[in-house]
C-alpha cells in the first residue's frame, strides 16, 4: 500500500480492514486470535499507525475484533457474521470444477515448501497441528498475463511424491489422480470475493486490496479421506465462475 494513493483511490483504512477481514473468512486468523499489532500492520503494509489503528477500531465496531487492555486485539470468538454464511449447495461432476482453457495456460511453480500446519488447514485435512504439511504455489497465465494464484496444502506422504515438472504441466487433481493413482472421490467447493493482500497482489500483479475472486477446494478419496485442500485466486477480468443448471421435472 502506499499513503498517496488515498487522495485518488479507496481510503486506506478501508482497504486494511478488507484484507483483515478477508484473513478471517479463510481461517488464516480463527477466532481468538491475535492479530498483528497496529505496529506490526504498519511495517508489513506500509501504511501510517493512523490508518492501521482506523482499520482496527472499525473491525472492532463491526464486532469483528475485540482489544484487550494491555493484552493485543483478538478475533472475537462469538462473532457469527463470518462463520454463518448462508450457503447454497450445487452438486456435479469432478470434471466440472476445472476451468475452461486450464490445459493451455502456463505454469510458473513459486514454491515447493514444508511448512507448519496452519490451524485451518489441519481441521480441513483433519491432520494435528504442530506437525508439517507441503505447501505448493503456483501462478496460471494467459498469454502472459496472471489469472490465477493457488497454494495447495497436502498431507507430507502426498506432497513429498508431487514432482515440479509435473506441477509445471498437470493440475492438481489430474496429479493426484493419474500421477499418484489416488482414487478421487467426491470434493467440496466454495466461492468467495475477497480482496488481495500484498502476497495475492504481487502473484497477480493487481494493486493491494484489488477484489479477487476466490475458490476454496477440499478433495477426498473413496474412504472419505481429505487428500488435499486448495486456496486460488482468480483476477475478476481474467476469470469468470460459470454454473450449469440442469432442472429435474417432478
Amino acid at each position: 500500500m502506499n499513503e498517496a494513493r488515498a487522495k485518488n483511490s479507496v481510503p486506506l483504512y478501508f482497504q486494511m480492514e478488507q484484507i483483515i477481514k478477508s484473513k478471517i473468512i479463510m481461517g488464516e486468523y480463527i477466532p481468538g486470535d491475535q492479530i498483528p499489532t497496529e505496529k506490526e500492520l504498519c511495517k508489513a503494509y506500509h501504511v501510517s499507525s493512523i490508518t492501521a489503528r482506523q482499520a482496527v477500531l472499525n473491525l472492532v465496531s463491526e464486532g469483528l475484533l475485540t482489544r484487550k487492555q494491555g493484552k493485543g486485539t483478538f478475533v472475537e470468538k462469538g462473532h457469527e457474521d463470518v462463520k454463518n454464511i448462508k450457503t447454497l449447495q450445487l452438486s456435479g461432476n469432478l470434471g466440472d470444477v476445472t476451468p475452461e482453457g486450464l490445459y493451455a495456460q502456463e505454469v510458473r511453480v513459486l514454491k515447493i515448501i514444508k511448512i507448519a500446519i496452519p490451524r485451518s488447514v489441519a481441521t480441513l485435512l483433519n491432520l494435528e497441528e504442530g506437525g508439517e504439511i507441503v505447501l505448493v504455489t503456483r501462478v496460471r497465465s494467459e498469454r502472459r498475463k496472471p489469472v490465477s494464484y493457488i497454494r495447495n496444502y497436502l498431507p507430507l506422504g502426498i506432497g513429498e511424491k508431487i514432482s515440479r515438472r509435473d506441477l509445471s504441466v498437470y493440475p492438481m487433481v489430474d496429479i493426484l489422480r493419474d500421477q499418484l493413482k489416488i482414487q478421487i472421490s467426491n470434493g467440496i467447493q466454495h466461492v468467495e470475493a475477497m480482496v488481495a493482500d500484498h502476497e495475492i497482489a504481487s502473484a497477480l500483479s493487481v494493486s493491494v486490496a484489488s477484489p479477487v475472486l476466490y475458490l476454496g477446494t477440499t478433495f477426498f478419496d473413496r474412504k472419505d479421506k481429505p487428500v488435499q485442500f486448495s486456496q486460488t485466486f482468480y483476477r475478476p477480468d481474467q476469470f469468470r465462475y460459470t454454473v450449469k443448471l440442469s432442472i429435474r421435472n417432478r
